[in-house]
């Protein structure tokens, strides 16, 4: 019985790693995604085809792309619900007045950094960045999470001395910079946002193809974090969970940490 569960783990686990990759692109080959899943080229066509059958994947002409069932699973993906609804407008206004730039809210979860809002821009042609997207690390928003003690541990590439003085840095401006660090041709700034405890709880993050419109925005985008900071300590609690639900009550906003190694050190 044990063997059978560790199995049926393996099966999902591949069949997961299948769709990871085709959420990146539109159409994939069975080799490439062999490949990049990290699975035998039989593995992988054998989970496909039974992916095909449930509707979650559809395949055309020996290539692969998420299929509708996929997508009707993921609108129902609502994370963070007191976040979205207190940075909606103030990331609309950021918007206005940063032009064509990508704005994104992240949050910590399950050892990655997680796009839960946001307004598109033209960073979308290299990396997109909607809601579900799971950041690289180093990002600006990993780093000013783990600078308010977020993410355990320090982010990879930092030395023990060289990130005790970007801490002290972050901290200080509120801000963390990424200048091409974590994805060729894309740089971003980010600012944590707080909840009514004091408690970092995401991080909102500025991104643009071109790297000189950075700086300027550190400003604006610290007025946003504080601003959806504020409508968030506004929001009400969440109504109490009736009596012998199963599981932890939830929380107003998922613990989160966003920011960006700054490259002017």
């Amino acid at each position: 019985m044990a063997r059978s569960g560790a199995e049926g783990r393996g099966v999902l686990e591949g069949a997961f790693a299948l769709m990871e990759v085709l959420a990146h692109d539109d159409e994939v080959g069975l080799t490439r995604l062999a490949n990049d899943a990290a699975l035998p080229k039989a593995t992988a066509h054998r989970l496909l085809g039974q992916l095909v059958a449930l509707g979650a994947v559809q395949s055309h002409e020996g290539r692969y792309r998420l299929g509708p069932r996929t997508f009707r699973l993921g609108q129902a993906w609502h994370p963070a619900r007191a976040l979205r609804a207190a940075s909606a407008r103030p990331l609309r206004e950021l918007a206005a007045l940063s032009g064509e730039v990508s704005l994104s809210l992240s949050v910590p979860e399950a050892g990655h950094i997680v796009v839960v809002g946001g307004v598109r821009g033209e960073v979308g042609e290299v990396f997109p960045l909607r809601s579900g997207a799971v950041l690289p690390p180093g990002s600006a928003a990993e780093l000013v999470l783990a600078a308010a003690g977020q993410v355990p541990g320090r982010p990879a590439g930092w030395t023990e001395a060289a990130w005790a003085r970007e801490v002290a840095r972050i901290r200080e401006r509120g801000l963390a910079f990424d200048y091409e660090q974590c994805v060729e041709s894309v740089s971003c700034v980010a600012a944590p946002v707080h909840s009514a405890s004091g408690q970092v709880v995401a991080a909102v993050a500025v991104t643009a193809l071109d790297a000189k419109l950075i700086p300027p925005l550190g400003d604006a985008v610290s007025r946003a974090a504080s601003v959806i900071s504020g409508r968030l300590a506004r929001l009400p609690e969440p109504a109490p969970r009736p009596r012998g639900a199963a599981g932890p009550a939830p929380n107003r906003a998922v613990k989160s940490c966003a920011g960006a190694a700054d490259r002017d050190r």
